[in-house]
């Protein structure tokens, strides 16, 4: 049986794969379909099982949550935090960078060129700080996976 840590780190991945992902509220099951952007023909999926999903989430949505990725303001703040927590001159350049027109481009070219140690510290406090906002969102859902109960 897998952890909620485990759960949430399956839920980025569904995200970062392109898929909107559900928690079905009476079993805590996780859902993914297709991101729906507009339109969405069904006909493009060679599997008809997406299209009963989101038949059944829309015609119950208050069975459902929906687990909405991060926004780009909260990436932002994530990367400003990261920023502010490093060794003065380190902190310097990627405050700098987020200040930018693109900050984003320009707070990953920064992490490179500082070194592989800041970027992996980075690497592993997006990956915490992602988990934790999802676990955030589901606990004032009340959607306790496994047996966790939220603090």
């Amino acid at each position: 049986m897998k952890n909620t840590s485990e759960l949430i780190e399956r839920i980025i991945k569904l995200q970062n794969d392109k898929l909107d992902v559900y928690i079905q509220r009476k079993n805590s099951k996780v859902i993914a379909i297709p991101e729906m952007e507009g339109y969405m023909d069904f006909m493009d999926f060679e599997n008809d099982d997406y299209e009963l999903l989101y038949n059944e989430i829309e015609a119950n949505p208050k069975n459902f949550f929906k687990v909405e990725p991060l926004t780009s303001r909260e990436i932002y703040n994530i990367m400003m935090d990261f920023a502010l927590e490093q060794e003065r001159t380190d902190s310097v350049v990627l405050v700098k960078a987020l200040r930018t027109n693109r900050p984003y481009d320009e707070f990953r070219k920064e992490l490179m060129n500082i070194g592989a140690v800041i970027n992996s510290a980075w690497q592993m406090y997006y990956s915490d700080r992602i988990k934790r906002i999802i676990r955030s969102r589901l606990c004032k859902e009340h959607i306790h996976l496994i047996s966790e109960k939220c603090s």
